[in-house]
């Protein structure tokens, strides 16, 4: 009786944890998420380079050390959006893509035929799954390491939009 208990608590926790999410492809990752029309895969491969960051993003965006965390990194950032890069290899020459943060309503994110912005109502979403946290996640299906996150405030508007990649 407990086995049969059990089999089914995981079960539903399985069911539960995977209806939290919406899974992109790896194509819907790399070129389909966008920040200002940006592919997120170009974002990466600009592995923290302050002048490539610079034609995406415009040359208000600065670069400070970020020596905090467990490896080297740096923060790419202006007014509207916040990049966060590390180097697993502690040699500055290896800049992997791990944070992105949204920092105004200027910034249009785009998501599987979606376009939003902070302040946009959630009713955007329509068809896509909402989670426990009330918000909107878009993940890489094939290994979960990416997501997209749509934060939803008590007035059902976008309140916060994030990317991390673990």
């Amino acid at each position: 009786m407990k086995n049969i208990i059990l089999t089914i608590v995981i079960l539903f926790a399985g069911i539960s944890c995977k209806a939290q999410f919406n899974y992109l492809n790896s194509t819907e990752v790399f070129d389909g998420i966008k920040f200002n029309n940006v592919p997120l895969g170009n974002i990466m491969t600009a592995s923290g380079d302050l002048t490539k960051m610079k034609t995406f993003f415009g040359s208000d965006i600065q670069e400070t050390p970020n020596n905090t965390g467990i490896y080297i990194g740096k923060n790419i950032f202006n007014t509207n959006l916040y990049f966060h890069f590390e180097d697993e290899t502690d040699t500055g020459n290896n800049y992997d893509l791990t944070y992105i943060r949204v920092k105004n309503s200027s910034v249009i994110v785009n998501v599987k035929g979606l376009s939003v912005k902070i302040g946009d109502h959630k009713s955007k979403f329509m068809g896509f799954k909402l989670n426990s946290n009330n918000k909107y996640n878009f993940t890489d299906k094939d290994t979960g390491s990416t997501s997209l996150f749509f934060k939803i405030d008590k007035n059902d508007k976008v309140s916060e939009i994030k990317y991390i990649s673990y």
